[in-house]
């Protein structure tokens, strides 16, 4: 299967941002940031070379990927796949928003 370009939503970004920041602050250094960024572009990598390791959701057409306390949820399509959002599990899951 060849590479797919990965793109990530704007609500992905933000999330994922907050995230970051999030432990930034509470840390008061970037060392767990790092960490977690680091754990996602690898498997951005992964996902980029076999699109269907995430699990279909009940849409049927977002696909999702565990990752330790986080989600990834994403979609295919010819061209591209695209991070839709990047939740951390412990949130009220009612916060979550979904296109």
């Amino acid at each position: 299967m060849a590479f797919k370009e990965i793109v990530w939503s704007e609500l992905a970004k933000i999330e994922f941002a907050n995230i970051l920041d999030f432990y930034l602050q509470r840390n008061g250094n970037a060392n767990y940031s790092l960490k977690l960024l680091n754990e996602v572009e690898e498997l951005m990598l992964t996902l980029g070379q076999n699109e269907l390791i995430g699990r279909l959701t009940s849409n049927k057409f977002t696909r999702t990927i565990p990752m330790k306390y986080y989600a990834v949820f994403y979609e295919i399509n010819e061209s591209r796949i695209e991070i839709v959002s990047f939740w951390d599990n412990r949130q009220n899951p009612d916060k979550r928003k979904v296109k």
